[in-house]
């Protein structure tokens, strides 16, 4: 009877022991993809499905249950992880790791975002970085709504698909949620018709020579998209792939534009900032075939400049108060015309010469060579009688700038796909359209 009542005694304490979590089974991804979601001091994830936490540090597991909230801080000793109850601290930060269970559809709410995949947690730079890492397929799945309607044609959706995927697979590294990569909002943004166009795509690129591109696009070519060499400090020899081609069917509220500049906002844009500084001039130096703007020059009163460099670099030059255009010029495909108030000129043998300023020019006057030290006082014969020249003539009253299409107009325009898919085209013609050369397989 000892026996047996010692035998129950210790089948009790053995039940009433803690029980070491145990890992479940990590779900593995056939082409993990890596996106930056989120830098910061503070983020907020909320648990929905099959997931676990992973201390990098120590090692240890814990199982995390569906509708749990986990608070995540950067403290300067390591990123602290709170679920209400426990708290967890890593120096090498944690993964939460999406694992096979009981439900169909895992995932993570990062602050007021849903994400398929998993996520890992480190410090970089004294802040926060949460990386999302799932499959390509269900990347891009929040990548296609959010770089094309939708609503457009299944083509265009799929031609959309296939760049994306290419573009993300040439790219890997750590992609972001911003068109610095590709725009991706996650499971949020997903939408019926571009998960269709992911899925009937699954697996295909755009390839040049067996090898997957870089398969650029932007919003709208203007009627010819651009040679890479022309926009940016590329080798054109080495992306013949990367080629101008015309726009024929292209319709778009960004084909053409137009935004007016006052002499301030220029003169800021090239770092003259005192008040007292003078426009006098803007030219601009055309660098692509398409007539593409690759220098821009200023003449003021403290000097001239030129500032030259890739699309981007210029369309800086040119600020628009406007996040919708990422507050600058849409393209570097423009012209401009600069408005005077009235004009200086001088004849010389080489011919008429605009003169900038009359302070320190040389005249002839009855007492001689003289030069110009008062120009608000300078006093001109004309035909209809002598003439006070303001201080203020010749010198720039605004800018009007008028462009074609919108962003770097490399490779596929997505009007311009819309277009062509209107028209019949499947998703492998307008892509070995955009792309000279390139086939799409798997």
């Amino acid at each position: 009877m000892k026996h047996l009542l010692s035998l129950l005694f210790a089948g009790i304490l053995f039940f009433a022991l803690p029980v070491s979590p145990k890992a479940m089974e990590v779900v593995t991804y056939a082409n993990p993809v890596n996106v930056l979601v989120y830098q910061g001091n503070s983020v907020s994830i909320l648990i929905n499905g099959n997931y676990q936490l992973f201390n990098k540090q120590t090692g240890a597991i814990t199982p995390l249950s569906t509708n749990t909230t986990l608070t995540v801080q950067y403290t300067p000793t390591g990123i602290v992880v709170s679920d209400g109850t426990s708290t967890y601290t890593s120096t090498l930060g944690f993964t939460i790791q999406e694992t096979k269970g009981v439900y169909a559809l895992s995932l993570l709410k990062v602050n007021t975002t849903l994400y398929r995949g998993s996520a890992d947690i480190t410090s970089q730079t004294n802040k926060l970085q949460v990386v999302n890492i799932l499959d390509m397929e269900d990347y891009l799945k929040g990548v296609v709504p959010n770089e094309m309607p939708s609503s457009w044609p299944k083509e265009a959706l799929k031609a959309q698909a296939i760049a994306a995927r290419s573009y993300a697979e040439k790219t890997k590294g750590t992609l972001t949620t911003n068109p610095n990569t590709q725009v991706y909002g996650g499971y949020s943004s997903e939408k019926a018709t571009t998960n269709q166009a992911v899925d009937e795509t699954k697996g295909l690129y755009v390839k040049y020579n067996g090898q997957v591109i870089q398969a650029f696009f932007h919003s709208t070519s203007g009627g010819k998209t651009a040679n890479v060499g022309d926009v940016w400090n590329s080798n054109q020899s080495l992306f013949p792939y990367l080629s101008s081609v015309s726009d024929p069917y292209e319709s778009s509220p960004y084909s053409n534009w137009s935004f007016t500049f006052t002499p301030t906002t220029i003169l800021q844009s090239f770092g003259f900032t005192a008040s007292s500084t003078v426009l006098y001039d803007v030219s601009i130096t055309k660098k692509g075939v398409n007539g593409e703007i690759g220098a821009v020059t200023v003449m003021t009163s403290a000097g001239e400049k030129t500032i030259s460099g890739n699309e981007s670099t210029i369309r800086s030059l040119f600020p628009i108060n406007d996040t919708r255009y990422y507050n600058k010029l849409l393209s570097n495909w423009f012209t401009i015309t600069v408005n005077k108030d009235g004009g200086l000129y001088v004849q010389t043998l080489a011919g008429k010469t605009p003169l900038y300023s009359l302070s320190g020019q040389q005249v002839q006057t009855t007492a001689g060579v003289q030069a110009i030290t008062d120009a608000g006082n300078v006093k001109v014969q004309t035909t209809d009688g002598v003439t006070t020249i303001p201080s203020t003539i010749g010198t720039v009253t605004s800018v009007i700038v008028n462009g074609k299409g919108w962003g770097h107009r490399i490779g596929m325009s997505q009007y311009g796909a819309k277009a062509f898919a209107e028209r019949g085209w499947t998703a492998e013609q307008i892509l070995q359209y955009y792309f000279k050369g390139a086939v799409v397989s798997k």
